[in-house]
């Protein structure tokens, strides 16, 4: 019998299949190297600006202990009388009476936020807010956040050589979204915007790197599954935030602060705002939000699988 040979027309044909198939993966892969920038740059605009405003109001709340701080109610008055002949007369009392009442407001604000927000000990309020990732999830149909992408690729909406294209994206929007806000911002203000998100080494390495794994599995879980059962029971999306609050508080280092979730955001803060590398004492921060993609990812796949109709 005689051996069978692929015809010429059969052979290009395949050859034209496959140059078909790679642009089409080509293109798919561009839209969402796209999609994956303008989210992450987006979202590291709006959470520096979030953390302008929140140090804003802590600065406002202060305000009144620099004023009326005097524990005498004689030299408080006479406070108010050193305002009233240096800071030009009565407009100079009515404006710091403005102050003090809008500082006043500030401290009460303050009370509607975690505990470590004042102190600045909570940094995934303001870098991992889902007042900022699931509207942006509504808008660009992603969640700029690394340990929620890798989750997700658990779940299989993203591919390992995705993941591999979606990880230094993530951490250059970042640096570009602090460094845009940065020059955009008056000095006073950009100081405090690129202050270092730094933790305690008190604890052992290991201990701070368990912690961040868990929390971090924990909040890739819930920013998944908890809007989805809210909008079943027909709750509004907002709330979300009120069941991530005790997550937010959790503690991932000896000095009490709470985890960033992300450690792009980490990164960027402290290549922009020091001019240096992450210690390598304070790894476990940047390693345990990778793990904890990963665990959550696994939860999700055995507890909250996707169907077949998902999307990316």
């Amino acid at each position: 019998m005689a051996p069978t040979t692929t015809t010429p027309s059969t052979f290009f044909d395949d050859v034209s299949l496959w140059l078909t198939e790679i642009k089409s993966n080509a293109k798919i892969l561009q839209n969402l190297m796209l999609k994956e920038a303008v989210s992450s740059v987006v979202w590291s605009i709006c959470s520096c600006l979030l953390r302008i405003s929140l140090g804003l109001l802590v600065l406002l709340a202060g305000h009144r202990t620099t004023v009326h701080g005097g524990v005498v109610e004689g030299k408080e008055v006479m406070d108010e009388e050193e305002i009233m002949h240096e800071g030009g007369g009565i407009l100079g009392w009515m404006k710091e009476e403005v102050f003090m009442i809008m500082s006043v407001l500030a401290g009460w604000a303050l009370c509607l936020f975690p505990r470590k927000v004042a102190a600045g000990t909570a940094p995934g309020f303001v870098f991992a807010s889902t007042w900022l990732l699931l509207p942006m999830q509504n808008t660009l149909g992603t969640i700029p956040n690394i340990p929620t992408r890798i989750c997700e690729m658990g779940l299989g909406r993203l591919s390992l050589q995705e993941l591999a294209v979606v990880l230094p994206i993530h951490f250059l929007g970042a640096m570009i979204g602090v460094l845009i806000t940065k020059l955009l911002t008056p000095g006073i203000l950009a100081s405090h915007l690129v202050e270092p998100i730094i933790y305690s080494e008190g604890n052992p390495w290991l201990v701070d790197l368990m912690r961040e794994t868990i929390v971090n599995a924990a909040f890739t879980v819930a920013i998944l599954v908890l809007p989805e059962i809210m909008k079943l029971n027909k709750v509004p999306q907002g709330l979300t935030l009120l069941f991530m609050w005790p997550l937010y508080n959790y503690s991932v280092d000896a000095a009490g602060t709470a985890s960033a979730f992300g450690p792009d955001v980490i990164y960027a803060l402290r290549c922009i705002g020091s001019h240096e590398e992450v210690p390598l004492g304070q790894s476990s921060h940047m390693i345990g939000p990778i793990l904890g993609g990963l665990l959550g990812g696994r939860i999700m796949r055995l507890f909250f699988p996707d169907d077949h109709t998902h999307t990316a």
